[in-house]
């Protein structure tokens, strides 16, 4: 519904709710304003939940710094001191030509693969967990645009926004050359490297995923609305911090950031990335997010370059999580175990795409026979890029697996 038509209705109904009075002395018809702003105030409180808004966010101060930590240059921009510096001119202007390029060499095949395949399988979730994802929000939207609201975790630290300073404008080089190095192993291979990860969004200028999660959000089109640190309460429910420093300091097993966003068709959008350990050992000593996950109801599940942790024993609390709430998951053979999926209680059908070869020599221990003969009695359809560990062209796999009703 257009926000013209929404306009017309919320008049229509106030109007309706506040009859008009006519002036005794001159005849004129007249609306009580008290009452208009009363009815208008119960309508929003009422039905804030089933309305979209009819006016998409607006935070120019909030995108004016994403668009300096994603290189977006704007002649228009309140950092436009620090947008005129050699440092942010040469991190612009060579980043502009690495990300048409990745858009042209990959995403440009998974929006094909979405639109040809995934959108004819996967019913788009109102929400989509992705769990071991690191900051990548860059796949997880591209794949699946349709989600109101995308819950990540990651054992990498949620970080804080950058202070851009005028009087430093000729000190960014670091910063821009710390984030370029984080994006190789995502650009390069599709999917971020631990051990990376651990050097990469730990050092002072880049303290975490809010970089990187904004900078995918930017450069995909994305308007920001906020970005707020937050964790979880003993009920499970998301908590505001004061600030992303005492969100550091405080004596928690769960932080987390929330990003509030409108995307290219200008619907909102929320992100949650919440840095913890998702091992049995961590969860077990973490109720709150344990609450939390249950909260989520049922969801959509994204795995991929998840290190076969939930083909051990001890991610089982997560991998029931998924099992039990999720209506698909879509994944690489990285993710669940697909013995988990033939054992469940409930019962699931399988699409196939890809080739399953035996894992990187990294993981060789994971290999699993009985995946290997789903691909090879079942046959799969070509993904026609490369994804995951196996990221070579030809060599990549990918799961659906559909709950049955």
């Amino acid at each position: 519904m257009s926000g013209n038509i929404k306009l017309v209705i919320v008049l229509s109904v106030v109007l309706a709710a506040c009859s008009p009075t006519r002036d005794e002395k001159t005849g004129e018809l007249k609306i009580d304003t008290a009452k208009v702003k009363k009815v208008v105030k119960e309508m929003t409180n009422d039905s804030a939940k089933k309305m979209e808004p009819l006016v998409a966010c607006n935070n120019d101060s909030l995108n004016a710094i994403a668009d300096l930590m994603s290189g977006l240059a704007d002649s228009n921009s309140i950092y436009g001191d620090i947008q005129s510096s050699s440092d942010f001119k040469a991190f612009s202007q060579n980043f502009d030509k690495r990300w048409m390029k990745f858009d042209s060499a990959r995403l440009t095949n998974l929006r094909t693969f979405r639109e040809n395949e995934l959108s004819q399988v996967v019913k788009e979730p109102s929400t989509l967990f992705y769990p071991f994802s690191g900051p990548d929000i860059l796949y997880a939207q591209t794949f699946f645009p349709g989600a109101n609201k995308y819950v990540m975790i990651g054992l990498e630290p949620v970080g804080s926004l950058p202070q851009f300073k005028t009087e430093n404008k000729d000190s960014l080089d670091m910063y821009f050359s710390k984030v370029n190095a984080s994006l190789n192993a995502i650009l390069k291979f599709s999917f971020f490297r631990t051990q990376s990860m651990k050097n990469d969004l730990k050092n002072t200028e880049v303290d975490g995923t809010l970089h990187l999660l904004i900078l995918f959000l930017k450069r995909s089109g994305n308007q920001l609305c906020s970005v707020k640190p937050v964790t979880v309460d003993s009920a499970g429910s998301v908590v505001y911090e004061e600030s992303f420093a005492s969100l550091k300091k405080l004596k928690t097993n769960t932080r987390g950031l929330e990003i509030k966003f409108t995307d290219i068709k200008n619907k909102p959008k929320t992100l949650y990335y919440f840095s913890l350990n998702a091992a049995d050992g961590g969860l077990k000593h973490n109720s709150n997010f344990v609450n939390y996950l249950k909260n989520m109801g049922t969801i959509n599940t994204y795995l991929k370059g998840a290190s076969y942790l939930m083909h051990k024993n001890y991610f089982s609390i997560i991998r029931n999580v998924i099992l039990k709430q999720s209506e698909q998951v879509i994944q690489d053979d990285s993710g669940i175990s697909f013995h988990y999926f033939t054992n469940d209680s409930t019962k699931w059908n399988y699409t196939l795409y890809g080739k399953y070869l035996k894992p990187i020599p990294m993981f060789k221990e994971f290999y699993q026979k009985d995946l290997d003969s789903l691909y090879k009695q079942q046959g799969s359809k070509e993904i026609g890029f490369g994804i995951g560990y196996n990221f070579k062209d030809k060599n990549s796999n990918l799961l659906i697996a559909t709950k049955q009703h």
